[in-house]
């Protein structure tokens, strides 16, 4: 090998390490390290118990999450096993005292937390995962389910069209998550239905997140006139699905190419939650380009057509289907489909403590990303998940020589865990096993089970005249 191409093989390596590496640093230990997160666990003052402190119960309430058995009283022994392997006296395990401390968490400092965590993340992300050398975040809705109690009721109340006591109280999320890295920077809950509570007004609340340079994907629910405006005000970028009773009429317009052009929106009317100094200080127009590409319409604020192809541009709205999947593994793999609290108070903090443990994963698969040159978005989150809860009793009772060994064991499994690329998979959308014989309830419980009671007196009864 001649010395010319030596020479280009160490700048193609060095190039890629600077890519790949840089000098970035996204471990755990340094995010929670930062003064920024350590002011705010500092700011958890009210707790009396010498146990359960703020970040014991905060790490406590993480694990629970995490596990398959979510309840307090597994939470609890597993806090005495800690106390046990350490030499230390061992606690009740009365749920008691570790309830009242998560009540006192301040449900204030847990989103901090949740938006710091996933902020530091994606400023220390490689140049590399980005896009155009941007942040690329996406933006969408979901909802969860929670114990019919009537506190829930009240700030989370059902759908209507269900009946009183056979429904459950149901809460709508917001969620703006980091696509480069796979972490939830901000979100907002409310309730499922009624004024108010949609997403477009949700994700006002939580507009900040989105900051100059980023690129914010979403579906066809999201390109309205003041959204696009907001997001150029930010010196920021979108890219969205066109809106199906938008007309969008190629002709016109500034035509950059075979269904691409930039057209300009006029201001839309003033919306009655709007101010009228608020309304004013939008322009009366804005450009945005709409192109057509493999039979779907898209819209974005990104109109220079050499540097973003439309092609391009399509195939980066794709990426925004891994938010879509890493809902359902918050759903479904951590089990945030139904909450288990009872108070909308804890419901919210339960939400928040989700999306923390969430976050904590991701921070851990990005790391074992840059150690092992991969990329974030094709590990499986599940298969992270049951590694660490498999290997987390270990921690607790090994050295921190021997937790060190089999951390950076653990970054090397969590890359082999890859999402299976598998071309041509067609399944019926159908299940196998049978259900179980049971009736569904029309009634509310305490109907029905007084109805139980009342024949199983009559049974006694008879039995007693016998």
């Amino acid at each position: 090998m001649d010395v010319n191409q030596k020479f280009k093989l160490a700048q193609i390596k060095k190039h890629k390490d600077f890519l790949l590496n840089g000098k970035k640093d996204i471990s755990l230990n340094a995010i929670l390290g930062s003064e920024k997160c350590q002011l705010i666990i500092s700011e958890c003052r009210d707790f009396r118990d010498g146990i359960y402190t703020p970040l014991k119960t905060l790490f406590t309430f993480i694990k629970q999450v995490l596990n398959p058995d979510k309840s307090c009283k597994n939470a609890v022994v597993e806090v005495l096993a800690e106390q046990l392997v350490a030499g230390k006296k061992a606690i009740s395990t009365n749920t008691g005292p570790y309830c009242k401390a998560r009540k006192r968490l301040p449900e204030h400092a847990v989103s901090e937390l949740v938006k710091e965590v996933g902020k530091s993340a994606i400023k220390n992300a490689p140049i590399g995962w980005k896009a155009f050398g941007r942040p690329l975040k996406g933006v969408d809705g979901s909802s969860v389910i929670m114990p019919d109690t009537k506190e829930n009721q009240e700030i989370f109340p059902q759908q209507k069209c269900q009946k009183k006591g056979l429904g459950f109280p149901i809460a709508r999320l917001i969620v703006v998550m980091s696509l480069t890295v796979g972490t939830i920077l901000d979100y907002a809950v409310g309730a499922f239905q009624g004024k108010g509570t949609g997403e477009s007004t949700l994700l006002r609340g939580i507009f900040d997140c989105i900051e100059q340079d980023d690129i914010l994907l979403g579906d066809r629910y999201y390109p309205s006139y003041f959204l696009i405006a907001d997001i150029l005000r930010k010196g920021a970028d979108g890219i969205f699905r066109g809106q199906a009773q938008r007309f969008y009429d190629f002709r016109k317009g500034e035509v950059l190419g075979k269904k691409d052009h930039i057209v300009e929106w006029n201001k839309s009317k003033k919306p009655d939650w709007m101010e009228d100094e608020e309304y004013n200080s939008y322009p009366k127009k804005i450009r945005v380009r709409e192109f057509k590409s493999n039979g779907t319409v898209y819209v974005t604020t990104l109109l220079n057509d050499k540097k973003y192809h439309k092609k391009e541009l399509a195939k980066l709205y794709e990426l925004r289907w891994h938010l879509e999947i890493n809902l359902k593994s918050l759903k479904e793999t951590m089990g945030m489909d139904m909450l288990s609290c009872k108070s909308p108070d804890m419901v919210k903090k339960e939400i928040g403590i989700h999306f923390l443990a969430y976050n904590f994963i991701r921070i851990i698969i990005a790391e074992a990303c840059i150690r092992h040159n991969a990329t974030p978005n094709k590990v499986s989150f599940k298969g992270s998940v049951q590694l660490l809860n498999k290997l987390m009793p270990i921690f607790i009772t090994s050295s921190n020589k021997k937790n060190k060994m089999l951390y950076d064991e653990l970054l090397k499994k969590i890359v082999k865990n890859n999402i299976g690329n598998r071309p041509g998979r067609v399944e019926p959308r159908a299940v196998k096993r049978r259900p179980k014989p049971f009736d569904m309830l029309n009634k509310p419980r305490f109907i029905e089970k007084a109805k139980l009671m009342r024949k199983l007196d009559r049974l006694i009864a008879r039995s007693a005249d016998a």
